[in-house]
């Protein structure tokens, strides 16, 4: 029986039979490993498969609550999947069963048959009558893998912004120059950049981000109805003032004569621009020292080419470029951070380098370029302004998420944040 057998389901239901969620991943033609971790407080399963062209983990996560003889007793407490996408990374998803609703049936046993100590080999048996054979990791180095750690770590946790008051306590005795981060399109959400605030902030740098919202993001749909969107005329101002809205409030949470950097994440670089010539006043301006960006799209499509026609800023890119080109403010030192970590390739390759070819396309109306994965070296630098092109990381960490509270996080993903120290000295 399996995941589309009914009396799978309804042997699950009377507790005498496996998850049927169980069932699909751990028929033998898809499971490619079943790890256990035990110790004397845990007992974890980590089972590896592939359905169709989806390859990842189920992991749950027990605690063990006795040993009777050669049976070892313990409390499933939660679960989720493992699942690899782009970029060498995974997303996780909850494990569609409530254990804490399950009372006494999310407890279990298994039951050692048979073990051979020259081999390491171990027969068991579990309540539910499934079989399994293990053989015992030798090696001293034997560890939970880190992709299992860190989307334990993450599954499960509420995350926030922190408070003006927290930010304030966690930026108290920071003596450097204060960095504001704007971020992605559909970024700037709790989570999205707390490693990377707090890798500054232990540099010595306050940091202060740009807040964004799910429904600020959404707000942009008022512009699509509009004739300078229809005609590819778009001005931030008009598409974007929830953005600038963050980026001021940003800002004031600032000491009024505070200096800062701003540090811009994608698009987050351009709207960043556009604050600066257009929203902040001359006092404010000043204060910006320095400029540094993240894998930015700077240039607009060639106004020749084919995606100039269908330019996804709708011309609020060739808006920026026009009035604020390169380099612009000469009290502002700017730096452009790219990475070349993926060629776009559109056959014959894998899921990363078409989706790369078909970015880098839509933005320059080249695909077969290099870049970050999203942004190509080629349009992520400005004129006038310093260049690192890094090796090997990749545009963001998490996956936008345009109506959730929250984006989703790629487990494992080295994105810029990750190599901090390779651009650090142009804050």
């Amino acid at each position: 029986m399996d995941f589309f057998d009914a009396n799978s389901w309804q042997n699950y239901i009377a507790g005498t039979g496996p998850s049927p969620f169980q069932s699909l991943i751990t028929g033998s033609s898809r499971v490619s490993g079943l790890t256990q971790w035990l110790s004397a407080t845990n007992f974890d399963n980590v089972v590896e498969f592939k359905v169709g062209p989806i390859s990842g983990k189920l992991v749950l996560k027990a605690d063990q609550e006795g040993i009777e003889g050669n049976k070892r007793i313990f409390r499933f407490r939660r679960g989720f999947f493992v699942l690899e996408t782009l970029w060498k990374s995974s997303i996780t998803l909850p494990y569609p069963v409530p254990f804490q609703l399950l009372g006494d049936r999310a407890v279990g046993f298994l039951e050692t048959t048979n073990y051979d100590e020259a081999t390491g080999f171990r027969a068991a048996i579990g309540n539910k009558g499934t079989k399994f054979i293990f053989q015992q990791r030798r090696d001293q180095e034997a560890k939970i893998p880190k992709d299992i750690v860190l989307a334990s770590e993450l599954t499960g946790t509420n995350v926030e912004h922190e408070t003006d008051e927290e930010e304030k306590m966690n930026n108290q005795g920071l003596t450097k120059r204060a960095i504001l981060i704007c971020p992605q399109q559909f970024g700037g959400k709790p989570g999205d950049y707390t490693v990377l605030t707090q890798k500054l902030r232990e540099m010595g740098h306050p940091v202060y981000l740009a807040r964004l919202t799910a429904l600020g993001w959404l707000s942009i749909t008022k512009s699509a109805v509009t004739v300078d969107y229809i005609k590819g005329e778009l001005k931030p101002r008009q598409a974007l003032p929830f953005y600038n809205e963050a980026i001021d409030a940003a800002v004031a949470r600032m000491p009024n004569d505070q200096e800062f950097t701003i540090l811009s994440h994608s698009i987050g670089g351009w709207v960043a621009r556009a604050w600066l010539g257009e929203v902040a006043s001359e006092a404010v301006r000043k204060r910006c020292q320095k400029y540094v960006s993240l894998g930015t799209p700077h240039l607009a499509p060639p106004e020749d080419s084919i995606i100039a026609k269908v330019d996804q800023t709708r011309g609020l890119l060739k808006y920026v470029n026009d009035r604020w080109p390169g380099a612009y403010w000469e009290d502002v030192h700017y730096t452009c951070v790219a990475s070349k970590a993926v060629t776009g390739k559109l056959l014959g390759g894998d899921l990363d380098s078409a989706l790369a070819f078909s970015s880098y396309f839509a933005l320059i109306g080249e695909g077969g370029v290099e870049g970050d994965g999203i942004t190509p070296v080629k349009g992520a630098l400005l004129e006038g302004a310093d260049s690192i092109v890094l090796d090997d990381v990749y545009h963001a960490d998490v996956l936008p998420n345009p109506i959730g509270s929250r984006n989703t996080r790629l487990v494992g993903c080295q994105w810029y944040a990750d190599k901090l120290d390779e651009w650090s000295d142009a804050l």
